[in-house]
């Protein structure tokens, strides 16, 4: 499996990006970006899409090719594809982080990311506002939801549809994890930091 700075390396390679071109392009220092494509350095989350955007991919895009070939074969046909559980990506930056299994693969000219995300328990995700439309389908767990100055108690079965430009955010409720299935227009998935909280409702 290819490192996180061999993916970000190979990607600027194949864009025909100089460091400093895209150390300007996302905002980061030079020196930083050449340690960690050398993994010598850590990446915040916001920087990381910061240079998803610059180098033209998707999340789902960038942690595919982290995954590497052994386990998600080429698209044979371009207009369907197939994706066996093994294949399905899944990424975790870190504790307070949404845990996303990605569903999809990058169709050419597709309109949607579908994903999995797993919200730890105890773990509220202030309300933020994005380009594009997202879908939620409760699996497992119960899901405090805000929509702008809105606010719902969601149980598995129950979904929601929403335009992202309005401010919305989640808390998992109780002592487990919460399941969702998400739909997100390409390109605007993001992968959320949670903020712990320190008595996790009920």
């Amino acid at each position: 499996m290819a490192s996180l700075g061999a993916r970000i390396h190979e990607l600027r390679k194949a864009r025909g990006r100089s460091l400093a071109r895209l150390a300007a392009e996302c905002g980061c220092s030079q020196s930083f970006l050449s340690q960690l494509e050398r993994d010598l350095t850590s990446v915040s989350i916001p920087v990381l899409e910061a240079i998803c955007r610059a180098l033209s991919v998707s999340l789902s895009q960038f942690f595919a090719g982290l995954e590497g070939d052994d386990r998600a074969p080429a698209l044979t046909d371009p207009l369907s594809s197939i994706l066996r559980v093994q294949e399905q990506v899944a990424v975790n930056l870190s504790k307070g982080a949404i845990k996303y299994r990605f569903l999809t693969r990058d169709l050419p000219e597709r309109g949607f990311d579908i994903v999995i995300g797993e919200i730890p328990p105890g773990y509220l995700y202030p309300p933020a506002a994005h380009s594009g439309e997202e879908f939620g389908y409760i699996l497992e767990g119960r899901l405090r939801l805000w929509i702008e100055d809105r606010e719902y108690a969601l149980e598995p079965g129950d979904s929601y549809h929403v335009v992202s430009t309005s401010p919305h955010g989640y808390e998992a409720v109780g002592e487990e994890a919460v399941k969702v299935l998400w739909v997100q227009t390409v390109q605007d998935l993001k992968i959320r930091e949670g903020l712990p909280t320190p008595h996790p409702r009920s």
